[in-house]
């Protein structure tokens, strides 16, 4: 079955209950059919705290011999050094996220010959190799509510982007989790509707999932 026809339908019996009792947190902003919005803590604004009073400091005269006021010479300041500017990819963006794990591709991106479309890629692996995260953010899922691709963990990344690994046999951080470029995230295995262990990955823009080969780093081989 298309899977973008299984997100419809979680969608769509997912999205109305929840809408009722939560109208103010949609159910998905990602178009997942789970709900991926982290919570944040709410914080009371307290008293400014009060500025120290500024101390008069006592200022220092010279004269010469002569009994003149002489101007002391004016300490060097320190040379500027600009700051590093942010790495920017402009419209390219090849490079920008880091290979979740080392495998043969199975499947690509886009529509099959059989009338399907795969909204990432599939890579295959052995039972238990690591899964790791393509790019710093925070873990805004982390469950199997989605059981066609069992063990499912998203990460939100800057710039409105999200990055899915589906199949996992087990995943090693929980939702809310800050996590590092290249950290284990997760073990792969075949959870869901795939006999043999793999790894599906995916890479989104917003809720429109884009072609992984256009933003994963160059591998060797």
């Amino acid at each position: 079955m298309d899977r973008r026809f299984k997100f419809a339908v979680v969608l769509v019996l997912g999205f109305g209950p929840l809408a009722a009792c939560t109208p103010d947190t949609p159910e998905t902003q990602f178009g997942w059919g789970v709900n991926d919005r982290v919570s944040s803590t709410r914080t009371t604004r307290s008293a400014p705290a009060p500025q120290p009073q500024r101390q008069a400091t006592a200022k220092t005269y010279i004269f010469d011999e002569g009994g003149n006021y002489a101007v002391p010479a004016p300490k060097p300041r320190p040379a500027y050094t600009p700051a590093a500017k942010p790495v920017s990819y402009g419209t390219d963006y090849s490079g920008r996220f880091a290979w979740p794990a080392n495998g043969r591709v199975i499947a690509t991106f886009g529509s099959a010959s059989d009338g399907q479309r795969n909204d990432g890629i599939n890579i295959a692996l052995p039972a238990g190799a690591p899964i790791r995260a393509a790019a710093g953010g925070t873990v805004t899922y982390s469950g199997d509510e989605l059981k066609n691709y069992g063990n499912l963990l998203l990460i939100k990344h800057s710039d409105g982007y999200v990055t899915a690994y589906a199949h996992a046999e087990q995943l090693l951080v929980p939702r809310g989790a800050v996590v590092s470029k290249g950290q284990v995230i997760g073990y792969a295995g075949h959870t869901g509707d795939v006999s043999t262990s793999q790894l599906h990955f995916e890479i989104r823009r917003g809720t429109t999932p884009v072609n992984p080969g256009s933003y994963l780093t160059q591998r060797n081989s």
